[in-house]
Protein backbone atom coordinates (compact mmCIF):
# COMPACT_ATOMS: atom_id res chain seq x y z
CA UNK A 1 0.00 0.00 0.00
CA UNK A 2 1.57 3.37 -0.71
CA UNK A 3 2.14 5.81 1.74
CA UNK A 4 -0.38 9.09 1.42
CA UNK A 5 1.70 12.24 0.39
CA UNK A 6 1.59 15.06 2.82
CA UNK A 7 -1.10 18.38 1.79
CA UNK A 8 0.75 21.29 1.19
CA UNK A 9 0.70 24.43 3.40
CA UNK A 10 2.09 27.39 2.76
CA UNK A 11 4.18 29.32 5.20
CA UNK A 12 2.60 32.12 4.86
CA UNK A 13 3.73 34.30 8.18
CA UNK A 14 7.24 33.24 6.64
CA UNK A 15 6.32 34.50 3.09
CA UNK A 16 4.98 37.48 4.25
CA UNK A 17 8.00 38.17 6.59
CA UNK A 18 10.64 37.92 3.60
CA UNK A 19 8.23 39.69 0.73
CA UNK A 20 8.40 42.84 3.11
CA UNK A 21 12.21 42.37 3.44
CA UNK A 22 12.51 41.71 -0.18
CA UNK A 23 10.54 44.90 -0.60
CA UNK A 24 12.09 47.12 1.12
CA UNK A 25 15.33 46.11 -0.55
CA UNK A 26 13.78 46.67 -3.73
CA UNK A 27 12.94 50.17 -3.12
CA UNK A 28 16.08 50.86 -1.72
CA UNK A 29 17.91 49.62 -4.70
CA UNK A 30 15.62 51.77 -6.75
CA UNK A 31 16.15 54.90 -4.79
CA UNK A 32 19.67 54.31 -4.72
CA UNK A 33 19.74 54.04 -9.03
CA UNK A 34 17.95 56.91 -9.05
CA UNK A 35 20.18 59.34 -7.59
CA UNK A 36 23.20 57.92 -8.93
CA UNK A 37 24.15 54.98 -11.47
CA UNK A 38 28.17 55.60 -10.51
CA UNK A 39 29.68 52.34 -10.75
CA UNK A 40 31.16 53.42 -7.24
CA UNK A 41 28.18 54.26 -5.91
CA UNK A 42 26.61 51.31 -6.56
CA UNK A 43 29.59 48.62 -6.08
CA UNK A 44 28.41 46.76 -3.20
CA UNK A 45 24.77 48.03 -3.18
CA UNK A 46 23.01 46.39 -6.17
CA UNK A 47 24.79 43.07 -6.96
CA UNK A 48 24.05 42.64 -2.75
CA UNK A 49 20.37 43.55 -3.56
CA UNK A 50 20.12 41.74 -6.52
CA UNK A 51 21.78 38.30 -4.86
CA UNK A 52 19.03 38.94 -2.24
CA UNK A 53 16.39 39.69 -4.35
CA UNK A 54 17.33 35.67 -5.66
CA UNK A 55 17.53 34.53 -2.85
CA UNK A 56 13.80 36.10 -2.15
CA UNK A 57 12.49 33.74 -4.96
CA UNK A 58 14.14 31.05 -3.50
CA UNK A 59 12.97 31.25 -0.03
CA UNK A 60 9.25 32.15 -1.32
CA UNK A 61 8.71 29.20 -3.78
CA UNK A 62 10.03 26.83 -0.35
CA UNK A 63 7.53 28.41 1.61
CA UNK A 64 4.99 28.06 -1.23
CA UNK A 65 5.25 24.69 -1.43
CA UNK A 66 6.29 23.23 1.54
CA UNK A 67 4.23 20.01 2.68
CA UNK A 68 3.32 19.56 6.16
CA UNK A 69 4.74 17.23 8.14
CA UNK A 70 3.01 16.19 11.43
CA UNK A 71 6.62 14.13 12.84
CA UNK A 72 8.36 16.90 12.03
CA UNK A 73 9.91 17.95 15.81
CA UNK A 74 9.67 21.36 17.12
CA UNK A 75 12.40 23.59 18.26
CA UNK A 76 13.20 23.08 21.87
CA UNK A 77 13.68 26.02 24.27
CA UNK A 78 17.65 25.89 23.97
CA UNK A 79 17.75 26.19 20.65
CA UNK A 80 15.38 29.18 20.66
CA UNK A 81 17.66 30.71 23.29
CA UNK A 82 21.09 30.17 21.03
CA UNK A 83 19.15 31.41 18.08
CA UNK A 84 18.22 35.20 20.76
CA UNK A 85 21.74 34.60 22.21
CA UNK A 86 22.73 34.78 18.55
CA UNK A 87 20.77 38.02 17.55
CA UNK A 88 21.73 39.37 20.66
CA UNK A 89 25.33 38.85 19.91
CA UNK A 90 24.87 40.63 16.53
CA UNK A 91 23.15 43.30 17.76
CA UNK A 92 25.85 44.32 20.28
CA UNK A 93 28.12 43.56 17.12
CA UNK A 94 26.67 46.23 15.09
CA UNK A 95 26.32 48.42 18.35
CA UNK A 96 30.06 48.06 19.09
CA UNK A 97 30.92 48.90 15.05
CA UNK A 98 31.75 52.75 15.36
CA UNK A 99 32.57 52.65 18.58
CA UNK A 100 35.47 49.73 18.88
CA UNK A 101 36.55 49.97 15.74
CA UNK A 102 35.31 46.77 12.67
CA UNK A 103 38.35 45.38 13.46
CA UNK A 104 38.08 44.80 17.02
CA UNK A 105 34.19 44.01 16.59
CA UNK A 106 34.52 41.83 14.11
CA UNK A 107 37.46 39.45 16.30
CA UNK A 108 34.76 39.43 18.96
CA UNK A 109 32.10 38.57 17.34
CA UNK A 110 33.47 35.59 14.71
CA UNK A 111 34.22 33.64 18.49
CA UNK A 112 31.28 34.63 19.89
CA UNK A 113 28.93 33.58 17.03
CA UNK A 114 30.89 30.19 16.40
CA UNK A 115 30.79 29.34 20.47
CA UNK A 116 27.18 29.97 20.06
CA UNK A 117 27.10 27.93 16.80
CA UNK A 118 28.09 24.90 18.69
CA UNK A 119 31.51 25.03 18.23
CA UNK A 120 34.02 23.81 20.90
CA UNK A 121 37.74 23.27 19.18
CA UNK A 122 39.83 26.00 20.86
CA UNK A 123 41.95 25.78 18.05
CA UNK A 124 39.67 26.96 15.60
CA UNK A 125 38.04 29.29 17.95
CA UNK A 126 41.55 31.11 18.45
CA UNK A 127 42.86 31.19 14.88
CA UNK A 128 39.85 31.16 12.82
CA UNK A 129 38.59 34.90 13.72
CA UNK A 130 42.28 36.44 13.48
CA UNK A 131 41.98 35.06 10.06
CA UNK A 132 38.24 35.96 8.92
CA UNK A 133 39.02 39.76 10.61
CA UNK A 134 42.28 40.31 8.44
CA UNK A 135 40.69 39.00 5.35
CA UNK A 136 37.06 41.01 6.23
CA UNK A 137 39.34 44.39 6.99
CA UNK A 138 41.75 43.71 4.12
CA UNK A 139 38.44 43.25 1.69
CA UNK A 140 36.54 46.35 3.32
CA UNK A 141 39.61 48.87 2.69
CA UNK A 142 40.12 47.52 -1.59
CA UNK A 143 35.92 47.81 -1.65
CA UNK A 144 35.37 50.96 0.53
CA UNK A 145 36.89 54.33 -1.17
CA UNK A 146 36.85 56.06 2.06
CA UNK A 147 37.87 55.13 5.66
CA UNK A 148 36.51 53.57 8.24
CA UNK A 149 36.88 53.15 12.25
CA UNK A 150 39.53 50.36 13.10
CA UNK A 151 41.31 50.21 16.20
CA UNK A 152 44.24 47.96 15.60
CA UNK A 153 44.43 47.72 11.91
Amino acid sequence: MRRAEARRRPAWAQLAFVTALAAGILAYLLEARGVSLDPQNLLLLQPTALLTLALWAVIAFGCLTRREDPAAPRETAGEVLRVLAMVAAFGLFVAGLERVGYDVAVWIFTPVGLAIGGERKPLALLLFPAFFTLAVIHGFRLLIPYPFPTSLL
